[in-house]
């Protein structure tokens, strides 16, 4: 009795021992299947977006100032995709860092039908300044939207608030008109200067397109006429850039001589030509601001160099307010570092 007893009880033992084998083995397959199930789940949704996020292209069409022309205002973005999209965040970028300016789904809809525009108005509160200071010069920043799905389209600020540069008259090769400038290219000089800006009395002005590598301190002139029928002030973040063609990113840069010697301002009198001097490595600082005023220093290598000049300051309009002004000009030969 005893035996069959033992008998019994093993196999009942085996039968569980079976079963706990089989429900461990559909415990995993069940686990296996969900697993496969979550990934190809996930899969599939990553390229639903993906697939969405291909058929979304936005462009930053148009940027306003407020009615002071100090603050930025109004946004205006096209959806020129075949996809409706929601804009989350717009972006302002400047040479030292990048901040979020607004999620604008959080006070407005920003939903964009295909081939349709929005205006996004952007916060009171932080305002942007748009106005130029040291280290931050605005048409130098970029504004950036980006949608809910991660697509971002990016312009920069001076193109969006006064429209891509045109010229105005015929085409003439000593003369190269952008806006309410015209730059000569047969009176363009560079001559040295001492660490302090003073101009060297025994360095004349050379022809611009060439200049010695480690020339040391150096100033430059250039000569443009006001074609526009409104007086333009120039202010002290007016700038000389040379971007070296094979690095970009060692642009030199020489900044305003004003001659106002005040207010760090120039008067570019309507339709009359003038001598426009740089030679400083940062905006001009006033003696209450505490800095050290310096010359900027030739340190570039051999190398070919596309100019940028940058312009600040305001038009005087006919009724005796002032608008803002502000634009760069590209030359249309690069100058040679040799």
């Amino acid at each position: 009795m005893k035996r069959r007893g033992s008998r019994g009880r093993s196999g009942i033992s085996t039968i569980y021992a079976s079963l706990l084998f089989l429900l461990l083995v559909f415990s995993i397959l069940i686990l296996l299947f969900s697993t496969v199930f979550s990934h190809n789940y996930a899969v599939q949704e990553q390229m639903r977006i993906e697939h969405e996020r291909s058929q979304e292209r936005i462009i930053l069409s148009k940027l306003e100032l407020d009615e002071t022309m100090t603050y930025l205002s109004r946004v205006y973005i096209n959806n020129t995709g075949t996809i409706t999209v929601k804009i989350r965040a717009i972006y302002l970028t400047n040479t030292t860092m990048t901040t979020l300016i607004c999620d604008p789904s959080t006070y407005m809809e920003t939903l964009i039908e295909p081939s349709e525009s929005l205006i996004i108005r952007l916060p009171d509160n932080p305002k942007i300044v748009f106005e130029p200071h040291p280290n931050a010069r605005p048409f130098d920043a970029k504004l950036t939207a980006a949608t809910e799905r991660g697509v971002k389209t990016t312009e920069y600020v001076g193109p969006l608030i006064f429209g891509p540069p045109k010229p105005r008259w015929k085409y003439d090769p000593n003369r190269f008109y952008i806006g309410p400038l015209m730059l000569q290219f047969n009176a363009f000089w560079y001559r040295k200067t001492s660490q302090n800006g003073v101009l060297d009395p025994n360095d004349p002005w050379h022809p611009g397109w060439t200049i010695p590598k480690g020339f040391g301190y150096c100033a430059w002139n250039i000569t443009v006429m006001n074609i526009d029928d409104r007086n333009i002030t120039i202010n002290r973040y007016s700038s000389f850039t040379a971007v070296p063609v094979d690095s970009p990113s060692n642009e030199l840069s020489w900044y305003l001589e004003p001659t106002d010697q005040t207010n760090y301002t120039q008067l570019l009198p309507s339709n009359q030509t003038v001598d426009i001097l740089y030679i400083w490595s940062a905006p001009k600082m006033f003696p209450d601001e505490g800095g050290q005023n310096s010359a900027a220093k030739m340190t570039l290598p051999e190398c070919r160099c596309m100019v940028f000049l940058t312009f600040y300051g305001r038009f005087h309009e006919h009724d005796g307010t002032t608008t803002t002004y502000a634009q760069t000009i590209p030359f249309e030969a690069a100058i040679t570092v040799e």
